[in-house]
């Protein structure tokens, strides 16, 4: 089984190269200069030569033992298996975009062997390299990327066309190996840039500085970035680390997840930026206090926002739209201008809110216009992207969109204030009317659309619901948390609770998205259980909110990455690490924000 078929185990990264390694510190991909994007190396094997054969390190007969070292994003690999055992250490330099891999090993009379294949931009052809003859260095050079790895002047080094003799020179589709006795311990360095000499100016200083010079350096920088937070458990820690990796560094657009499904068999893809979980990775960063990557990733989303002031279902890193199967998902919307305010009331940056002011407006103007003759969000595809209609939690995020949408008119353009509050009471309104039933004593997910036309320039993504919707689903805790568009100790909000309970809720702590969910598994969701215990937090159940942070601690790998799913077993199950995942954990254990403290107090009424 190749690293990639295993899957991701652990991230390395720095915002620009994202690395992401197997459970026994094979590469399955990584991703430069923007984390989401082109995985530029198809093959990074390591082995070691004894008595003439070389026993690869990432073998299925070998087994690997993971543990990041404290506070740090640099992973320690102990492998053992057979006539195998060796350590790896790896981390990727704060400032360059340079993967460092350091190998040692107990045996005697071994030789280290490095052997690469590269994909750069993508593609496997057209490519060239050589062996640099002043590092011994191979660099692998294609279009505006090059890739230099090396082992020291002292290794030695070949390169060729897949299939043909190796030497020197070589192009097409290439490979290479290097390899240098392993006396004691090796470093390599693999080096990218934007072309041959840029990626061997970048090789060199970390082959002189060596090894323990390059650790001291990046467990460092971990240990600074950590130190803007107070607080925290280890958990907390590790989310706020990987937020450091999945974040692009050039443009703050934040990756839903590094990349699981890269040719899209199973899914549409991971690894582009949602603006519905970008919108609660903001408010995780702004309870954590991560001023820079909150900011960053604010100034993002008006790059991404379309003309008529939507946010349309998924981006790139560099803001550009991603391929979709549901163009219009209006809570993202609503979720971006939520976020907005709370940023306002979290960072009070007078200058960042005159910058967001103009995107804001532009999509809240949109949201009162399109409301339907009940007040409600006009047909479009629910959060979990599968159902067309008119959704419980699209019109609570809409409503909270609005309502802050009118708080910050209050600071810009006072005249519309009021526009944006009579339109979030309309929304708030039509939600109690419409998706509330007496037989069920609960609130529906989905009704049908209005008649009202919607406005947007965008087809409808499916078949739409022609009767309300009465599977119970996690999201209707939304109706509360955050947005506050009902009361959240109401009669009607603990009735709906009750019944998520009663049919999502698992022995275990662990919950589901909606009774009946199939995709990958169906599984336990980590973030349905955090959101579970963010509602309580709001009746004030502190019990209840730990309860969902001792599950969320408990199904976490044993390197402290949240998945997206949990088998009944507790095995993580599909994507790993999901941001929102490792958001809603950092909401749930930081301090309530104070614009969700604020909505939920006054969900009666719209008052600015």
């Amino acid at each position: 089984m190749s690293s990639r078929e295993r899957g991701i185990a652990a991230l390395l990264g720095n915002g620009s190269l994202l690395v992401c390694l197997d459970d026994r510190g094979g590469l399955v991909h990584a991703c430069w200069p923007h984390v989401d994007r082109c995985r530029h190396l198809l093959e990074l094997r390591l082995g070691l030569e004894l008595d003439g054969n070389v026993r690869w390190l990432d073998s299925d007969d070998v087994v690997g033992e993971q543990a990041y070292l404290p506070d740090t994003s640099i992973l320690r690999t102990a492998l053992h298996g057979g006539d195998v055992e060796a350590e790896l250490v790896d981390l990727v330099c704060a400032e360059a975009p340079v993967l460092v891999r350091h190998v040692t090993s107990p045996a005697r009379d071994t030789r280290l062997v490095v052997r690469c294949r590269p994909a750069l931009g993508g593609s496997e052809l057209g490519h060239g390299s050589y062996v640099d003859p002043d590092t011994g260095a191979i660099v692998f050079y294609r279009g505006g990327t090059a890739v230099a790895l090396g082992l020291g002047a002292e290794a030695e080094a070949r390169t060729g066309r897949i299939g043909c003799q190796s030497g020197s020179v070589a192009h097409g589709r290439v490979e290479g190996e290097l390899s240098i006795e392993l006396d004691g311990g090796a470093l390599l360095v693999c080096a990218l840039g934007a072309s041959p000499s840029d990626a061997l100016a970048r090789l060199r200083p970390p082959l002189e500085q060596g090894f323990e010079q390059l650790t001291e350096g990046r467990r460092r920088h971990d240990l600074g970035r950590l130190a803007t937070t107070e607080g925290g458990d280890e958990l907390v820690r590790r989310s706020l680390l990987v937020f450091d990796l999945v974040c692009d560094r050039a443009t703050g657009g934040v990756i839903a997840a590094p990349e699981v499904d890269p040719q899209m068999e199973v899914s549409g893809g991971y690894g582009f930026v949602w603006a519905r979980d970008l919108a609660y990775v903001v408010l995780a960063l702004l309870a954590a206090g991560r001023r820079d990557l909150a900011a960053g990733a604010l100034r993002w989303l008006p790059t991404a926002q379309a003309p008529e002031g939507l946010w349309l279902q998924r981006h790139d890193t560099a803001g550009r739209l991603g391929a979709s199967w549901g163009l219009h998902q209006l809570d993202e919307t609503g979720a971006v201008l939520f976020a907005y305010e709370s940023a306002w009331r979290s960072l009070h940056d007078r200058a960042l809110d005159r910058e967001l002011w103009p995107s804001a407006r532009r999509a809240a103007l949109l949201l009162a216009d399109i409301l339907d003759e009940r007040g409600l969000p006009p047909e479009t595809v629910d959060l979990w992207e599968e159902r067309e209609g008119s959704h419980a939690y699209t019109a609570a995020a809409t409503f909270g969109g609005l309502r802050a949408a009118a708080a910050i008119s209050k600071r810009h353009e006072p005249e519309l204030a009021d526009v944006f509050a009579a339109a979030a009471e309309r929304v708030r309104a039509g939600i109690e009317e419409c998706f509330w039933s007496d037989e069920h004593e609960r609130y529906f997910r989905t009704i049908p659309a209005g008649e009202a036309a919607s406005g947007l320039p965008y087809p409808s993504a499916g078949r739409p619901a022609v009767e309300p919707d009465d599977v119970v689903d996690v999201s209707l805790l939304g109706l509360a948390w955050p947005f506050g568009a009902v009361d959240p100790a109401g009669e009607r909000m603990r009735l709906t609770v009750a019944a998520v309970e009663r049919e999502l809720l698992q022995p275990d702590g662990g919950v589901l998205r909606y009774a009946g969910d199939t995709y990958a598994g169906g599984n336990r969701w980590v973030l349905a259980a955090l959101w579970l215990g963010l509602w309580r937090r709001q009746i004030r159940d502190e019990q209840g909110l730990a309860a969902a942070v001792d599950y969320a601690a408990s199904v976490s790998t044993p390197l402290g990455l949240l998945p997206e799913q949990v088998t009944a077993a507790g095995d993580p199950a599909w994507v790993l690490p999901l941001t929102w995942s490792h958001a809603m954990l950092v909401l749930a254990a930081r301090p309530e924000l104070e614009l969700v403290r604020a909505f939920a107090g006054t969900s009666s009424s719209v008052r600015v």
